[in-house]
């Protein structure tokens, strides 16, 4: 038994040592491979050696003919540009130069081969020679018309005599146009017209006649000048077109024949063609030969190989492969056995990792195309903000302007002491007029909180005279509706507290506008007290009598554009926005808005919000006198000069209106460069400043007049800024340039003269 596998085992070895190795079998392959490589070499070059042949038989023997007809029509286009030039330029020494070049050219002895191409060129020649006399001489024409046209320029005498009579400036628009005239036909018309309108003046004085003699010599210089240019555009195309003519021949010709014998060198490439094509047929027959051996011997027991490693890779460990021929790859496959369990766990771990990786790669590529798809829409979003900001802007500039100019006019007509009908129609005409300037302010405000640029200031604020402004505000409109206004202060409220007293005072006039408009009967009430926690917020409540809110109409009114339904818009009005902006500007402030209604039984506006008390803090600085005081016989108690620079017609005259009982002495200026101008020739006591100005804008009359104080020493003189642009920002600018105080159109009469009086009695 042992003997017999001794015996298989030394039979196996021997089978081993005969086989052959990779190295020599593929040696012999390459081998027949190269023997076919070469024989197909030797065809090829051989018919390669044909076509150098025929190429040089080619250069030798027709290329020179071909250069020469080549520079024959070289030359005949360099004569046509050198035509082309001369009917161009209108410089003479230019012009003599080319002609000269063209006579030595046509005179080149390769035009003397060809008796055809000779007479062309000399006949060439000769109307060159014809172009260049006749722009010489429109080049004379052209001094001769300059010369009388300069006699009819500003201040000349020939000017000043046609001007003295009835139709001289018409015959000199016709001179002039005469002068830029381009072709004959215009020419003529223009002559004719002129010699119809001189034919008007009767008989002329010398000096005029004189004066239509040479615009009559004028037309006539011109008239020629525009034939000489036909005659020369004509002569020009001529040659151009012959010259153009025999040169395309030539071309011609030379390609036919260099296209003959380069077709024989084709035909003989083709054959080169058509033996390389059997000789890489005969060489992919050597190669197909080769890849046989190769696909048995050495491609197929690698495929073996391989597709034992696949099986192994599916689970099968225990893979018997055939033998293979080469003892290279038959060690190859005996390691391929031997391996079957480690490479079906690599196979495992490589299908995980690839997994893992495409997961990653698709997770990636998801985020990228978030985060452009995030940035598309943050610069769509930011435009349209952009877009929003401007047109509001725009907008509201373009209405205050004309608002100014109506409800000034119309507090102007109640101090007129109308009748009660009159009274009745202008107060219609002021509720209006007000209900429009609340919609443009509440869009405004609601664009910019939205686009957060709403900033809240932080200063110290009177309790006393804050509620006393806010009285001020909203108890006429509350007596106009036969309404008790009431404001409440618990005793423990603070003095006064830190704040932004414009924008409290904005929520609180809404929230109470809005208890005056749906109460009809009794009472609408503010009250204001301190929270005992945390301490340091104030509470601030409205209350009314009015229709009230149903529970499921509450949270809906806090919504822009809506109220409880559209009855209420249709039987009172407004835009939906007041408490929209009201509880965005409490959010503002670190609180919230409550409200607490039912139908029929009023409704309490309420909110808290963080405003410590201002200990030892300076308050607002005094007021002037109450409002019932009459600011025009203040005014006239103490005149002042005033310097106003506006651009509307309208808005002068309001302001000459509101400056008519004060004693005032007011200048105006229309634009800016107006105002510095009075300001530096002048003496006032105060500037009201538009901003929007055609020519020098408010910006920089305001940044001027401060530089000429500065240059002389000057105190400053109170500038007061009256512009339609209404927002924070308008308002920063203005201060930024040098202004004084600034006031929103439309201004009332009441209020400009009240700021009048406040900073001319400071001036003083």
């Amino acid at each position: 038994m042992d003997t017999n596998n001794d015996i298989r085992n030394n039979t196996g070895a021997d089978a081993w040592k005969m086989k052959q190795g990779l190295v020599p079998t593929v040696a012999t392959y390459c081998l027949v491979a190269l023997i076919a490589s070469l024989i197909i070499g030797m065809a090829v070059a051989r018919s390669l050696s044909d076509i150098s042949k025929l190429a040089t038989a080619t250069r030798d023997e027709v290329l020179p003919a071909i250069i020469d007809r080549q520079r024959t029509a070289l030359n005949l286009e360099r004569l046509g540009r050198f035509a082309e030039t001369i009917h161009h330029s209108r410089d003479s020494g230019i012009r003599r130069q080319f002609l000269l070049a063209g006579r030595i050219l046509s005179q080149d002895s390769v035009f003397e081969e060809n008796e055809t191409i000779n007479q062309l060129v000399v006949a060439a020649y000769a109307d060159i020679e014809a172009i260049a006399r006749l722009r010489d001489r429109r080049d004379q024409l052209d001094d001769e018309a300059l010369a009388v046209l300069h006699g009819f320029s500003t201040g000349g005498a020939d000017m000043d005599a046609l001007l003295g009579i009835a139709p001289g400036r018409e015959l000199a628009r016709l001179l002039f146009e005469a002068d830029r005239s381009i072709d004959r036909e215009s020419m003529a018309r223009l002559e004719s017209q002129f010699l119809q309108l001189a034919g008007q003046a009767g008989t002329p004085a010398p000096r005029v006649a004189s004066s239509l003699d040479n615009a009559r010599s004028f037309f006539r210089l011109q008239a020629e000048v525009l034939e000489t240019d036909a005659t020369c555009l004509g002569l020009w195309l001529g040659v151009n077109e012959s010259l153009e003519f025999m040169a395309d021949s030539l071309s011609i010709n030379a390609e036919v024949t260099a296209d003959d014998r380069f077709t024989s060198i084709a035909g003989l490439a083709d054959r080169v063609m058509q033996t390389g094509l059997l000789a890489a047929g005969a060489l992919m027959l050597a190669f197909g030969v080769l890849l046989y051996f190769s696909q048995r011997d050495i491609v197929t027991p690698i495929l073996r190989c391989v597709h034992g490693l696949e099986r192994m890779a599916r689970g099968e460990r225990d893979v018997v492969l055939p033998e293979a021929r080469l003892k290279e790859l038959d060690a190859i496959r005996s390691a391929v056995e031997r391996s079957g369990s480690l490479m079906a766990q690599l196979a495992e771990r490589t299908r995980e990792t690839q997994a893992t990786n495409e997961a990653l790669k698709a997770e990636m590529e998801v985020r990228r195309e978030t985060e452009r798809e995030l940035a598309l829409a943050k610069e769509r979003a930011e435009a349209a903000d952009r877009a929003k900001t401007d047109f509001l802007a725009g907008m509201s500039h373009e209405i205050r302007t004309p608002m100014n100019t109506i409800l000034g006019m119309a507090d102007l007509m109640l101090e007129t002491d109308p009748t009660p009908v009159q009274r009745q129609y202008i107060e219609v005409f002021q509720s209006s007029g007000a209900m429009l300037l609340g919609i443009i302010n509440d869009v405004l405000d609601l664009s910019k909180i939205e686009a957060g640029e709403v900033r809240l200031e932080t200063v110290p604020v009177d309790m006393a005279d804050f509620l006393n402004r806010t009285r001020e505000i909203v108890a006429g409109r509350a007596a106009q509706k036969g309404l008790a206004f009431r404001i409440e202060q618990a005793d423990h409220a603070p003095r006064r507290f830190l704040g932004d007293p414009v924008r409290l005072r904005q929520v609180l006039v809404n929230l109470i506008d809005n208890g005056i408009k749906f109460t009809e009967s009794g009472t609408v009430r503010l009250a204001v007290g301190q929270a005992a926690d945390p301490p340091g917020r104030l509470t601030f409540a409205v209350t009314d009598t009015g229709i009230g809110i149903a529970p499921e109409s509450q949270e809906q009114i806090f919504q822009r554009f809506t109220q409880a339904d559209a009855s209420t818009t249709r039987k009172y009005g407004g835009t939906g926005l007041g408490l929209a902006i009201s509880r965005r500007l409490v959010e503002l402030m670190g609180g919230e808005i409550r409200l607490e209604s039912a139908p029929g039984q009023g409704s309490t506006f309420s909110f808290t919000v963080d405003l410590p008390e201002a200990n030892g803090a300076e308050a607002d600085p005094a007021p002037l006198p109450p409002d019932a005081l009459d600011m025009a016989a203040l005014l006239a108690s103490t005149p002042c000069a005033v310097l106003v620079a506006e651009d509307s017609d309208s808005n002068r005259a309001l302001l000459e209106l509101y400056f008519r009982d004060t004693g005032c002495r007011i200048d105006f200026a229309v634009d800016g460069g107006e105002a510095v101008r009075k300001f530096e020739s002048g003496s006032y006591d105060l500037v009201l400043m538009d901003i929007q100005m055609p020519g020098m804008d408010g910006y920089e009359a305001t940044r001027r007049i401060r530089a000429l104080e500065a240059a002389r020493d000057r105190h400053p003189t109170p500038i007061v800024a009256v512009t339609a642009n209404a927002f924070q920002e308008d308002q920063t600018q203005c201060l930024a340039a040098g202004c004084t105080d600034y006031l929103a159109k439309p201004v009332s009469k009441h209020a400009l003269l009240r700021c009048v009086a406040r900073h001319a009695r400071h001036s003083t």
